[in-house]
């Protein structure tokens, strides 16, 4: 008896490596940490619902995932799946890393009607959609109530104006003390572009050449510039550099940030119903600048069609659902499943990005996409640093024109 148990534990533990073997095994990569308990939520299910393929998911962090990919791809040795963000699906598209996934959407696989324009603008190079749409972001105001509250101060209105939030940054800030009404930082995505787009301005024209040294421009950034200089709302740039604007927000040192949809739930966990949400304040019109990420397939794969089999599953309503906890999915209907999870504070401040035409997507140069964003910045805190914007333009343009072979 106890050998034929013997034989029998055998036999199930060969046919067992049996149907391993004959799984089709890919591995998958992602940065984002702190999503992760949604996402191996979803790989779980998609590796549940059949028996060929199964994926196997892994963080990586941000420091060390881009130079994994940018070594293993043209080696062949990169992961079969992994995620991607605006600023690099240009140069990997365009450099043949990326797997064409097309046909899943020519064949209704994927319905890209269930998935916002400009997200879909971001991920698409040379007339090619080359991801699965995975999350969008936007900015918005958040706001300690309990500042507001102490200095007897109406909290901003949905409709307010770049100088109602002047007029309410001033009344919060009491600079002898360290307090301000907000920190306006050297950030083009929380502060730069929202307002270079919101002042009727543009980073690149309709052929890819910046276009940055316009009046508008001019106006938007002396307006930052002299929030921070004339009005005496914020902290320096330089003051900046040993406590952001994070750090100055979650201990109290200013009573509003500028920041995008993904922090809610950090800020939510540390003010509770002390915090308020609010849509960014209008210079000329209301926008605000989108990210987005998305799924993608590396051209190199030896599995090809099993890679777009579980991109077509995180392209679904029931993959992006169970990603809800933390961003907005891409997926129509998922952003309601976030927006429930935070019910009790303004989501429309974000989720209008989208359903009402405020967005502006990221925007990402042709070529040397990731140096130019951080050059960016870095104009930026000249500008804050110093008031002199119009020859900072002119030589940012400049500059980015060369980069671009312009």
């Amino acid at each position: 008896m106890k050998k034929l148990l013997v034989l029998l534990v055998a036999v199930l533990l060969v046919l067992s490596s049996t149907a391993l073997a004959d799984k089709v095994e890919l591995e998958m990569n992602y940065w984002m940490s702190e999503q992760e308990t949604g996402i191996q939520a979803a790989v779980d299910a998609f590796n549940a619902s059949q028996d060929e393929i199964h994926v196997n998911a892994s963080t990586v962090p941000w420091g060390q995932y881009w130079d994994k990919l940018i070594t293993g791809l043209p080696a062949g040795s990169a992961p079969d799946i992994f995620s991607i963000n605006a600023l690099n699906v240009r140069d990997y598209a365009k450099n043949g890393y990326l797997l064409d996934i097309t046909d899943l959407f020519e064949s209704g696989k994927v319905d890209l009607t269930k998935f916002p324009q400009h997200v879909k603008d971001t991920h698409t190079v040379n007339g090619i959609l080359w991801g699965i749409p995975k999350d969008f972001d936007s900015i918005a105001v958040f706001y300690n109530k309990d500042m507001f509250d102490a200095k007897g101060v109406a909290y901003p209105a949905d409709d307010w104006t770049w100088d109602d939030f002047i007029a309410t940054a001033k009344a919060l800030t009491d600079a002898d003390s360290g307090i301000y009404g907000v920190a306006v930082s050297a950030s083009g995505q929380s502060w730069g572009y929202d307002y270079l787009f919101g002042n009727g301005g543009r980073l690149f024209d309709e052929n890819g050449a910046c276009a940055v040294n316009t009046p508008e421009a001019a106006e938007a950034f002396k307006k930052l510039a002299d929030a921070i200089l004339v009005e005496g709302i914020s902290p320096t740039v330089e003051d900046q550099v040993e406590l952001d604007a994070d750090v100055r927000f979650q201990s109290g040192m200013i009573a509003m940030t500028f920041g995008g949809s993904w922090s809610l739930g950090t800020y939510a966990d540390v003010f509770g119903d002390s915090l308020g949400v609010a849509p960014l304040p209008v210079m000329k019109e209301r926008k605000t600048v989108s990210h987005c990420l998305s799924w993608v397939g590396a051209a190199s794969t030896k599995h090809p069609e099993a890679v777009k089999t579980f991109l077509a599953f995180m392209g679904s309503y029931e993959a992006q659902a169970l990603t809800a906890d933390v961003v907005i999915p891409a997926y129509e209907g998922c952003d309601k499943l976030w927006a429930e999870k935070f019910a009790n504070y303004n989501t429309d401040a974000f989720l209008g990005a989208a359903t009402k035409g405020w967005a502006v997507p990221l925007p990402a140069a042709d070529t040397n996409t990731q140096q130019i964003f951080t050059r960016f910045d870095d104009y930026m805190t000249e500008m804050l640093s110093s008031g002199v914007i119009e020859d900072n333009l002119a030589a940012m343009q400049d500059e980015f024109n060369g980069l671009l072979g312009k």
